[in-house]
């Protein structure tokens, strides 16, 4: 099943967002967030196909990755693929195409557009910008930008998601070689490759496992993952 929410009132829709997104990650087996870089047309072809080592169905999230108009039509091409699969797809995306949405509501996809009496037209937080201070070793931007990803209403758990992500990324590329993307993305394969210059294997591990330890805290009802999140970045 595909569900989309869109529309201006960005406060809203991601609201719904996060609400849809717990719901439907307890009904799967598993959930994997879709992040910048990775989207192509032949991977929404394989997730729709897919299936879970025991026969359990996965959620598929996209947050703010059909920005352009090119990659909304490669969304709207695959819709009643996606429509028709076992697994979930959740797509936010606050600046739909309005004829792009119109087709796409005229297939079996669940369609939500949340539009704002008074228009916002503050930017969408881009989430990567975290990854990308985190793999530059920037500390004061990266706190920086967590400030202002909790405003923007992001929470720790998705800011920990993507720093985890660029760090496993880095992992692969610090020691591979240059021909090798290690199954990337071309664009993510060389900002994960400059980032590895950064870190030694050393720091690397320990980044990780100090993701994956605030992570599962917060899970356990231990410290707050906001908490452990600054106390993560203040020690870069």
């Amino acid at each position: 099943m595909l569900h989309i929410i869109y529309g201006n009132d960005r406060e809203k829709g991601r609201a719904r967002f996060r609400e849809l997104r717990k719901k439907l990650s307890k009904e799967c087996g598993e959930e994997r967030a879709i992040l910048e870089g990775e989207l192509s047309k032949e991977l929404l072809h394989s997730f729709a196909a897919s299936q879970g080592l025991f026969g359990n169905t996965s959620l598929f999230t996209f947050d703010c990755l059909f920005d352009k108009k090119a990659e909304q039509e490669v969304l709207l091409a695959h819709a009643n693929e996606l429509c028709l699969s076992l697994n979930s797809f959740l797509v936010f995306e606050p600046e739909l195409d309005k004829k792009i949405a119109g087709e796409i509501k005229i297939t079996q996809a669940e369609v939500e557009e949340y539009v704002a009496k008074k228009i916002d037209t503050r930017p969408d937080f881009n989430i990567f910008s975290l990854g990308d201070a985190l793999g530059k070793r920037n500390k004061k931007e990266l706190w920086v930008l967590y400030q202002e990803a909790l405003t923007s209403g992001l929470s720790g758990e998705e800011i920990c998601n993507t720093l985890f992500w660029t760090v496993k990324n880095i992992a692969l590329m610090k020691n591979a070689r240059m021909d090798d993307n290690c199954g990337l993305n071309p664009f993510v394969a060389t900002k994960a490759r400059s980032f590895a210059k950064n870190y030694s294997q050393e720091e690397i591990a320990s980044l990780s496992r100090s993701l994956v330890t605030i992570y599962h805290e917060d899970h356990r009802g231990g410290e707050p993952m906001n908490i452990s999140l600054e106390r993560f970045i203040l020690d870069i």
